[in-house]
């Protein structure tokens, strides 16, 4: 009896502070779904394709000889309307700058028009634009979570104030909000992840650990106590019996939320802000590539873009232009569970040699082997393992919005996820890392019910659970104002019978 007394008085104790975390934590909880269930979504998923004539390479020393180009980041050719145009990103705080392929000359300040179109062609409409921003920084409203910059932030007039965020480079279409998410994203980032204590990290991280550590202490005493209290008594009254109940389905998952919720604050906030240096690749020489002629084999067909890449081949750096041909299109709608489990937006690349013009086989994995291997050498290690992900998972979801990517891995566990696109690397994790990142998407984020029950009713299961356990917190307060009240009862009839 002793133990029970001992336990119950732990699950006392800290109720209020424990209920008032659960309440916050479980109601914060709760917008992250219904964000994603009723928040606006584009109308299309893949990028605009174009179709080239097969002379856009060979106007390449044209543009760049009368424009007098040196060198770009990233040089491609994409499209824009009906037209292709040469694009070259010369900054990673700058608008990319657009060049005619038809008379050569820069077409003045175009970025922002090429975002306009991009997000008409997302949306499938054309809105009033109250006004368009060029957005260098992450804040509040495009989190670090979008991974993509720079962006150009659109503001259309509508009812519900909807706002995209563009990614001209890759063609993406970033975020979409409106006023709905908003004030649902707000409600999630400061009673959830309490951003709004972010100028102070040690404040934030300690406040969240001791509210979560209150739930799970809660939880863990509670079992302890229905395990005690069983082998003692039956339990008569009924909201104590309905109060056990929900015990026995809530208490696991909470543990498990709260356990690898913690994990995760202290990975992203000792980890987390660590960016992994990686060597800058050098600028491309835009003079050294030569004026080559589209494979008849590719004439007329549908292309994503066409980018240069200068690579080593067989020990011989080469220039070449990386042909991305489109996936066939038949389900170009976008849907939740599309977005979330990503599709490969090209169906092959293909790589033109421009000095020889000749068209060269199985180049991807041999380029993406060879930056690899470049940066696994400054950390004393090997390339071990590539694999093509044409889908996201744990270790590469749908925040890195690219897809596909190559995936490499060293013998020290290092992971890198190369666009072969333009052959940079645009993601890393390690062994930590990768731990952690499953913790996360198994035990908080429920993703092993995905492949079982797909994305929407794996979110039902977590509101469910979640659900019960508000219920199951204001249901243990009640038993315990009850318990208080008839304490106090007790009390006042005693001091009665003593004095009279």
């Amino acid at each position: 009896m002793s133990r029970i007394k001992s336990v119950k008085k732990w699950h006392s104790l800290f109720i209020w502070p424990a209920l008032i975390a659960t309440v916050i934590y479980i109601f914060s909880a709760l917008s992250h779904p219904i964000m994603v269930w009723t928040g606006p979504q584009a109308k299309k998923m893949f990028p605009p394709s174009l179709v080239l004539q097969g002379n856009e390479m060979v106007n390449i020393s044209t543009i760049v000889e009368k424009n007098k180009l040196q060198e770009a980041q990233i040089a491609k050719f994409v499209p824009y309307k009906e037209q292709v145009l040469f694009q070259i990103t010369q900054g990673n705080d700058l608008p990319r700058r657009y060049f005619s392929n038809v008379n050569y000359t820069e077409i003045e300040n175009h970025d922002k028009q090429q975002a306009i179109w991009l997000a008409q062609y997302y949306l499938a409409q054309d809105l009033s634009i109250i006004s368009i921003e060029f957005q260098s920084q992450f804040d509040e409203q495009y989190p670090q979570v979008n991974r993509l910059l720079p962006v150009y932030k659109i503001n259309y007039d509508t009812e519900d104030n909807l706002t995209v965020f563009v990614h001209t480079e890759t063609q993406a279409l970033a975020a979409i909000t409106n006023d709905w998410k908003r004030s649902l994203r707000w409600v999630f980032q400061n009673l959830h992840s309490f951003e709004f204590l972010s100028h102070s990290e040690g404040l934030r991280v300690g406040l969240i650990a001791i509210m979560v550590s209150l739930i799970s202490l809660m939880a863990i005493t509670g079992v302890l106590f229905i395990v005690l209290l069983k082998r003692n008594k039956k339990v008569i009254k009924v909201e104590r019996r309905w109060h056990r109940r929900m015990a026995y389905i809530v208490v696991l998952p909470l543990i498990l939320f709260s356990v690898s919720g913690i994990y995760h604050l202290l990975h992203m906030s000792i980890e987390g802000n660590k960016e992994f240096v990686l060597q800058q690749s050098p600028p491309l020489p835009l003079g050294s590539w030569l004026p080559s002629e589209l494979p008849r084999a590719l004439v007329g067909k549908k292309i994503n873009q066409i980018s240069l890449v200068r690579e080593k081949i067989n020990n011989d750096v080469k220039n070449l232009y990386r042909i991305s041909a489109s996936v066939v299109k038949s389900l170009q709608e976008n849907n939740r569970k599309k977005r979330f489990k990503g599709a490969a937006s090209e169906s092959r690349g293909y790589y033109l040699d421009s000095q020889s013009g000749l068209l060269l086989d199985s180049v991807d994995l041999q380029v993406v082997k060879q930056k690899a291997t470049d940066i696994f050498t400054e950390y004393g290690s090997n390339v071990t393992n590539t694999k093509l992900l044409t889908h996201f998972g744990p270790s590469y979801d749908f925040r890195n919005k690219r897809l596909p990517i190559w995936q490499v891995e060293s013998q020290a566990g290092l992971q890198l996820f190369i666009d072969p696109i333009t052959s940079t690397v645009i993601d890393q994790n390690n062994v930590w890392g990768r731990t952690e990142s499953y913790s996360f998407s198994f035990l908080h984020k429920w993703n092993f019910l995905v492949p079982l029950a797909g994305r929407f009713y794996r979110d039902v299961a977590i509101v469910l659970v979640l659900s019960l356990a508000l219920l199951l917190s204001l249901l243990g307060l009640l038993i315990y104002l009850k318990r208080k009240k008839a304490v106090a009862t007790k009390e006042l009839d005693n001091n009665e019978i003593l004095t009279s």
